[in-house]
């Protein structure tokens, strides 16, 4: 297993790509929405990728540029397209989300698998 040790609400470069169908595709960047101890313990990451401009679906959580995100414009993260990934399909840290981000983020991955 690999030296690297992956922290939940990074923004890291992940290669979606071989896909089918609607599945995000291309290399882009992701938000790992995996706890810390599994990242520590597992070959395989749950994330959810970072597209273009802010949208107003339930299952997504808009995000706008910091410094310490590192995006480059406004995005928003895809909680229905969250997709474990094995970590060679994983590169470069681009920042980190910011934790006020995770509320969101927990809300609509309850959203997205129906709990209450």
């Amino acid at each position: 297993m690999s030296g690297v040790h992956y922290r939940q609400l990074e923004i890291r470069w992940v290669d979606l790509d071989p896909t089918r169908g609607a599945e995000t595709r291309k290399k882009r960047p992701c938000v790992i929405v995996q706890s810390d101890i599994m990242n520590r313990r597992s070959r395989t990451v749950i994330v959810a990728p970072l597209l273009p401009g802010h949208k107003s679906w339930p299952f997504v959580v808009n995000l706008t540029p910091t410094g310490h995100n590192g995006l480059d414009k406004n995005r928003h993260v895809n909680l229905k397209q969250l997709r474990a990934v094995d970590v060679s399909r994983i590169d470069n840290k681009q920042g980190l989300l910011e934790e006020h981000y995770l509320v969101d983020v927990l809300s609509a991955i309850r959203l997205v698998f129906g709990i209450s």
